[in-house]
């Protein structure tokens, strides 16, 4: 659909509102990189210091309510963008684990991703694969020193 990802973030400005800043060029960054720049957006979004052209151009955004304690939410896509990923709280919970010597019950942390698409222009299969691929990515990476 787009050559490059230029990543929408939501930045939540309290109760006065929600701004969108867009990271360019976001699949050519580290994850470092990504936290530093979505960091910076931040500040500058909560300090009113945003330009127009930092608006402009996005063609996927995330936005993270886990800050406020949800369980899941389902975002609104920012047109002309043709999907929105939403990321919510984490919260210790029961699960099965899966091991060599059997399955055991262990407390892990937990969080829910989602993910709304305009069908329009893709087919939902896509979009469950992505998810997938994107949880199979966070269970099993190592990120220690990922944002170091």
């Amino acid at each position: 659909m787009h050559p490059l990802v230029h990543l929408g973030v939501a930045v939540d400005l309290g109760f006065e509102g929600l701004m969108v800043p867009v990271i360019r060029d976001a699949s050519g960054k580290s994850v470092a990189d990504l936290a530093r720049a979505i960091h910076a957006f931040a500040n500058r979004a909560r300090g009113g210091s945003i330009a127009p052209d930092d608006l402009a151009g996005g063609t996927y955004t995330i936005s993270n309510s886990g800050p406020f304690g949800t369980l899941i939410t389902a975002p609104i896509i920012n047109q002309p963008q043709v999907a929105i990923l939403s990321t919510d709280g984490v919260r210790k919970k029961p699960v099965v684990v899966e091991s060599a010597s059997g399955d055991a019950i262990a407390i892990r942390p937990v969080g829910v991703i989602a993910q709304s698409f305009d069908h329009r222009a893709f087919d939902g299969a896509y979009s469950a694969a992505f998810l997938k691929r994107l949880r199979e990515i966070i269970e099993s990476r190592d990120w220690a020193g990922a944002v170091d």
